[in-house]
């Protein structure tokens, strides 16, 4: 299994890669976002955030897991990062264009950008649409 995808961030100046799948695809060694509750390696999640299939995570709670995440990147930009849920479509689209919102990277429309960053068919329903869109990261 292979992740789908990646963006590159801006931390502080410095690129970050952010890979993104299934989180089950968790490239070795990397650092993970899990929002999958099912998934084989949950276990192996330095970060994890239980959100329903094809839902939407609570604002607050997503923002202070992409918080940390976005602490860890500042300390260790090279190291390797990794987003998933079960497809690596729904919400990891979501989580990947939050986080880059909250880092002050995705310009203009956020759901545009990252489908254009990452793949087209990310962020699958007209929730996480909404939700990308009203998301109000902080930096």
């Amino acid at each position: 299994m292979m992740p789908r995808g990646a963006i590159t961030l801006l931390v502080d100046g410095r690129p970050v890669r952010v890979t993104g799948g299934p989180f089950d695809a968790l490239p070795e060694g990397a650092r993970g976002l899990c929002l999958e509750p099912r998934a084989i390696r949950a276990g192996e999640a330095e970060w994890r955030l239980d959100v329903p299939d094809f839902g939407v995570p609570e604002a607050a709670a997503l923002r202070d897991v992409l918080a940390a995440m976005l602490a860890a990147m500042r300390d260790r930009p090279g190291d390797a990062y990794h987003v998933g849920c079960r497809a690596g479509l729904g919400r990891t689209g979501l989580a990947l264009a939050c986080l880059a919102r909250q880092a002050g990277v995705a310009e203009g429309d956020p759901v545009t950008w990252l489908r254009n960053c990452y793949v087209t068919e990310a962020i699958e329903t007209p929730a996480q649409e909404a939700f990308v869109r009203a998301f109000k990261g902080t930096r």
